[in-house]
């Protein structure tokens, strides 16, 4: 199966932070991520409701079915 996999940029929200991440929701109700602070780079502190953009693709599966 053939799928266009080119990363598509994303909008969201933030709206959870922790000691050790963030949950973000996305706009157009396309569901919530949990990502570590290693992941989200920015120069002031994070707080809920701040915009944040990602690129993201879809996913494809790479293993083989069992026989």
């Amino acid at each position: 199966m053939e799928i266009d996999l080119t990363p598509r940029l994303m909008k969201g929200k933030i709206v959870e932070v922790t000691d050790v991440g963030v949950k973000i929701t996305f706009s157009g109700r396309l569901g919530v991520l949990s990502v570590p602070l290693r992941m989200v780079f920015t120069d002031k502190p994070l707080a809920v409701d701040d915009d944040v953009e990602l690129y993201i693709s879809y996913i494809q599966v790479v293993n083989k079915p069992k026989e």
